[in-house]
């Protein structure tokens, strides 16, 4: 009779560690300066004011870090994204990345119409400069192919083309190299998946080891099994439970660096996009065999009780694939079953019940409430911590908790 957790980046955020996006973005900004400590460094986080009251100061890996300098300077995604400016979350990272390869590939179309719909081009025109009209003046659709090299820098008004993205036969260029461009950005993704594994190593894992206030060892004690979306082994490291986590996205190890990290799906587009499969996660999550099986585990004891435990995640579409197996898990289990949203107030409430009211549907969500089987609780509450620690009983309930957090 498995009682589960699952956790997402909330998990790591509640505890006061700096895993928030903007935490990413801001704390590697500070590596462009000269001089730099623990509080400047960590006053850029989100959680600064829980990492002063939580954790001990400590000394960066000086090694680690020039090397995480060089990796910065050259990376062409870093540069999108430090760039960016509507990016909050996690799940908006990803977005971007979907968001890039929108632009590409609506930008391969004016291309291929503006050179190749009546031909090739010869060997030689590598030169030639061109009005930003032929892109409709959309700047913004310009300002990624620069960044992404697509464009070679010209004048405000002129653009110039990168010939090297363009297949070559007989002295001409007949079309777009699509391979080529995927291979680069892909290159350049796992290069940016280097600098994602650093930060994690050097400015998150070493709180680990200097943590000052009390920690509830026994908080997850009852469980048998934990899935995270998280690349932290932050659960083992604090609450000391070993050998029971599956990381359904990878986990930070620089030496092998097979984290899960991209688009759950290709746009929509009428070209051949074999070639940029890489960029999705479900290519990423078979290729480098993380964990991909999930509630599958459990489909075979499919009369036992179950307690499912979601904490701090978002509940948002990007992860829908595993939260649909969950509910259809639930419903087609014979037995009685209650599942717990745990939240941290009235208005994360709300954007939890949106989120699965987008993702289950309204049907469900209200034959679960009204049957009782759906409830919310707050993650400080006195019922929580019972449900928490709690061994599975015998009688036909199951539960899954789901704490709002910030991806």
């Amino acid at each position: 009779m498995p009682k589960i957790l699952i956790t997402g980046n909330g998990f790591d955020l509640n505890l006061g560690l700096p895993t928030h996006y903007n935490d990413f973005i801001n704390i590697l900004n500070c590596l462009k300066e000269d001089d730099f400590d623990f509080d400047k460094i960590y006053s850029k986080s989100v959680n600064y004011e829980k990492i002063k009251s939580n954790f001990n100061t400590f000394k960066f890996d000086q090694e680690k870090l020039e090397q995480l300098k060089e990796e910065i300077k050259n990376n062409i995604w870093f540069e999108f994204f430090n760039d960016e400016f509507k990016i909050e979350t996690w799940i908006d990272f990803e977005n971007k990345i979907k968001y890039v390869l929108d632009v590409l590939f609506s930008s391969f179309k004016y291309i291929e119409n503006v050179f190749f719909s009546k031909g090739s081009l010869p060997l030689g025109s590598e030169g030639r400069v061109y009005p930003i009209s032929i892109f409709n003046n959309n700047i913004e659709m310009i300002v990624i192919l620069k960044i992404f090299s697509v464009l070679n820098p010209s004048t405000s008004d002129r653009i110039r083309f990168n010939h090297d993205f363009f297949v070559k036969k007989h002295d001409h260029y007949i079309g777009i190299d699509f391979d080529k461009i995927s291979k680069k950005l892909n290159l350049e993704l796992i290069n940016f998946k280097k600098i994602f594994n650093s930060y994690f190593e050097i400015f998150v894992f070493p709180f680990y080891d200097n943590i000052t206030n009390e920690i509830d060892k026994n908080r997850y004690k009852k469980f048998d099994k934990h899935f995270t979306f998280n690349f932290t082994n932050t659960f083992e490291k604090i609450y000391g439970k070993n050998d029971i986590t599956e990381f359904l996205h990878g986990k930070i190890d620089s030496l092998e660096n097979k984290i899960v990290l991209g688009i759950n799906s290709l746009p929509q587009n009428d070209i051949d996009d074999r070639s940029f499969l890489p960029f999705t996660k479900y290519f990423q999550k078979l290729n480098n065999k993380t964990d991909y099986k999930f509630i599958q585990l459990y489909k075979k004891k499919d009369r036992e009780n179950y307690e499912f435990f979601f904490l701090g995640h978002s509940m948002d579409r990007s992860d829908a694939d595993y939260i649909i197996e969950i509910f259809n898990f639930v419903k087609e289990l014979k037995t009685k079953n209650k599942i717990i949203i745990v939240c941290h107030n009235a208005s994360s409430e709300s954007k939890l019940l949106i989120n699965l009211l987008d993702i289950i549907g309204k049907e469900d969500i209200e034959n679960l409430m009204r049957n009782d089987i759906l409830s919310f609780l707050q993650i400080d509450s006195s019922e929580l911590n019972v449900a928490l620690k709690r061994g599975v009983t015998k009688g036909n309930v199951y539960y899954a908790a789901i704490s709002a957090g910030t991806s």
